[in-house]
């Protein structure tokens, strides 16, 4: 990594480390020699993310064609990179130092984010669908950590959330000296992440890049921002929010019919609906 989302004013030497269970997922699965069986066994160490993996994979949203009830099959019908997203996921949840509302909203509002942009991009066909998963997923991480670093952060946090955070800005820069953007990109980093990710991370609200970028990357940031409209579309904070696509960023930067995306909204709404449960329990 080149370093170059290091620089803010922001105390990075208490950056997190990535949940254990993800490390050693993401040390296997590069690894040319890892079995089925291996992955199983990182996974089983921590018995709370196993039993998340396998409800999400046996939600509709995966398709699955039977329940799924060990890891090494879950393994082997969604593949590597699939179980890996889950893990990732699954193990977000337990970087808090504590789990209340404002908790709760950050793991809400990034597993619908992960989840819809999954769908999006398998959908729309211009991105990677897993790593957009990864994106979304990752797209508000600098806000955990302002909520596990920085004292009464909660309820700025809760009104970041529920009111969209291209507005509170400049208000993080004034009180943190970065913005959630910014320290979300530098996490990523200090995980020796894809500069992809990161980049989603810091253009996640605006995807207004000031130097060339690739295609696909910018086409992630732009399906990202259109899936972190929907928690509070879905009423996940409180009253449902209407969606004005016309003033969404990612779906200008897209050139595509709104009712065409619209649609696709609607199919990932029924889906959720259906799995809710599964995915926040």
């Amino acid at each position: 990594m080149s370093g170059k989302f290091q620089n803010i004013n922001f105390d990075l030497d208490k950056l997190p480390t990535m949940p254990l269970v993800a490390a050693q997922m993401m040390e296997l699965i590069n690894s040319p020699e890892t079995s089925a069986h291996a992955l199983a066994n990182v996974v089983s160490k921590d018995p709370v993310v196993s039993a998340r993996v396998l409800k999400i994979a046996n939600s509709s949203f995966y398709s699955m064609s039977r329940q799924v009830s060990s890891l090494s099959t879950a393994i082997v019908i969604l593949g590597e990179r699939t179980l890996k997203n889950l893990v990732m996921a699954a193990s977000m949840r337990g970087m808090n130092q504590s789990f209340g509302r404002v908790e709760q909203m950050l793991w809400e509002d990034s597993m619908v984010c992960a989840l819809a942009s999954r769908y999006l991009a398998r959908k729309l066909a211009i991105a990677d669908s897993e790593e957009a998963f990864m994106a979304g997923l990752f797209r508000h991480i600098g806000l955990t950590v302002l909520n596990n670093q920085e004292e009464k952060a909660d309820e700025f946090i809760i009104r970041s959330m529920q009111s969209g955070n291209q507005s509170m800005a400049q208000q993080e820069k004034e009180r943190f000296g970065a913005t959630h953007a910014e320290i979300g990109a530098a996490v990523l980093e200090h995980w020796k992440l894809s500069e992809a990710l990161s980049l989603v991370a810091l253009h996640h609200s605006d995807v207004a890049f000031t130097e060339e970028i690739d295609l696909s990357t910018v086409n992630m940031t732009a399906i990202v921002n259109i899936a972190g409209q929907l928690p509070r579309h879905f009423g996940l904070f409180g009253q449902e929010q209407e969606l004005d696509l016309d003033r969404v960023p990612g779906v200008k930067h897209l050139k595509m019919d709104d009712a065409y995306i619209e649609d696709i909204i609607e199919e990932f709404h029924a889906i959720f609906e259906e799995n809710q449960s599964d995915f926040f329990s």
